[in-house]
């Protein structure tokens, strides 16, 4: 009697079984909203958000136009924003869409996982990318990478998809998005590559033509996309740094997520891939690698050209965790590695993203607006520098009037600087010396300042 209750019970927990696998793209995508809604709203908007903001908070018309001819590289990026400000034109409204934009692509990671490297590796990929620190940043701000990111994983599923079920409507829509990746952030294009070298490594499928077709086909279109933004961008000053080791390394700390488990789990992901008997695991190496490899490599070409962001190297994040997701056949043979692994994964990713997301802001734009309200007197006048920030304070202080150059009895300089000296040095064009002094300065944040200057 009691075997055979047992026995009954045996098909129950494997229907369970089974449908928490299948849930498991919900779960984690529920995980990563709510992980980056939490305390949403709390920071204010740093100057790139608050200018994001005002480039989009246009009628549609003036929109388009300000896509076509000054930023075309921010097309998705701020027609999201023109959505969001539907519900809202506060900090919360305003970020919520890259919370769910990463939130779908968290789910859509396991997905791409699971098809790619099974079930266990679906979820470790999944969970690697939910909780990448680096990534959480990114969907709790107004910037495009959180579109980028999803315009990958999108991209990528897609080409798997086709890859692996063959069929040519599933190239056809894999050719669309390929062609659409530039409009999710230019730097997204390069994956384009990846894809480009899984599919030599493919080339034994009897409809690799197809493939190819569909492949050179986006990549031509995007390509157009992206020498028309390139064209817009050269030479145009839009705040970027240059970038040097030191930043070019802060940036690869991005997609990495401060996570040294991360980082071992995605080496000994790709070293089992490589070391993979057959040509089943080569490809599947080779697309993740190159996922990695492909925003790094466009960065590093494109500055020598162009300004670029470091920070936009966070889109190296998918194939970081798809790295990581590889690991999952290493550790599944040995009973309880595996949740081990898992386990030690979390832990570290919610220290590192709560060191990060605990850090001071860069810009407190609101304690500084709520400053020069008060300090302000009535013969002085508040100058922004550089102008690109004006639309920060124009967003927190609405009714205070900015003017381009210091005049009468005293002046408040808003610098964006990394130091004090270097917010000194910038803040001088703007302010006649020795006719003004500065008096004394306050600093809302590691790179805003306030500043003060009085006739001596």
């Amino acid at each position: 009697m009691i075997e055979g209750i047992v026995g009954a019970s045996a098909p129950v927990e494997r229907s369970w079984s089974a449908l928490a696998w299948r849930l498991t793209p919900v779960i984690v995508g529920v995980g990563s909203l709510a992980l980056g809604m939490i305390a949403l709203g709390q920071r204010s908007f740093s100057s790139i958000e608050a200018t994001a903001f005002v480039r989009a908070d246009v009628p549609i018309r003036d929109l388009l136009s300000t896509i076509a001819n000054d930023q075309p590289g921010q097309a998705g990026h701020l027609l999201l924003i023109k959505v969001a400000t539907l519900a809202g034109t506060d900090e919360l409204s305003l970020r919520a869409p890259s919370a769910i934009v990463v939130a779908l692509a968290a789910a859509l990671m396991v997905l791409l996982g699971t098809m790619l490297l099974g079930r266990a590796a679906g979820l470790l990929a999944g969970v690697a990318f939910a909780l990448d620190a680096g990534v959480v940043e990114a969907s709790r701000e107004v910037r495009p990478y959180a579109l980028g990111l999803f315009g990958i994983v999108a991209a990528t599923a897609l080409f798997t998809f086709a890859l692996e079920h063959g069929g040519g409507w599933r190239w056809v829509a894999y050719g669309i998005a390929a062609a659409l990746l530039p409009l999710t952030h230019p730097l997204a294009a390069s994956v384009l590559a990846a894809h480009g070298v899984a599919l030599i490594a493919r080339r034994d499928r009897t409809d690799v033509r197809a493939a190819g077709v569909a492949l050179v086909t986006g990549t031509i279109v995007a390509a157009l996309l992206l020498a028309w933004m390139g064209n817009e961008r050269f030479g145009a000053p839009d705040g970027a740094p240059t970038l040097d080791l030191a930043r070019l390394a802060h940036g690869i700390a991005h997609p990495l997520g401060w996570n040294p488990i991360l980082v071992l789990a995605a080496v000994a992901g790709l070293v089992a891939l490589f070391m993979a008997r057959g040509a089943d695991g080569q490809w599947r190496g080779a697309l993740i690698a190159a996922l990695v490899a492909a925003p790094l490599l466009a960065t590093l070409l494109a500055a020598v050209v162009l300004p670029v962001h470091a920070g936009a190297l966070i889109l190296c994040a998918p194939g970081v965790a798809l790295a990581a997701g590889a690991a999952a056949p290493v550790l599944t043979p040995v009973r309880g590695l595996f949740w081990c692994g898992l386990v030690m994964l979390v832990m570290w990713s919610a220290v590192a993203t709560g060191f990060r997301l605990a850090r001071a802001p860069a810009e407190d734009w609101r304690s500084l607006a709520a400053a020069v309200r008060h300090v302000r007197g009535p013969r002085e006048t508040v100058v922004v520098v550089p102008e690109g920030s004006r639309a920060a304070l124009a967003y927190y202080a609405p009714y205070t009037r900015v003017i381009r150059f210091a005049r009468g009895d005293g002046a408040w300089v808003v610098v964006v600087a990394d130091d004090p000296d270097a917010s000194i040095e910038a803040a001088r064009p703007f302010v006649r010396t020795p006719t003004y002094a500065l008096l004394r300065q306050f600093r809302y944040g590691n790179g805003l300042r306030l500043q003060h200057w009085v006739r001596p």
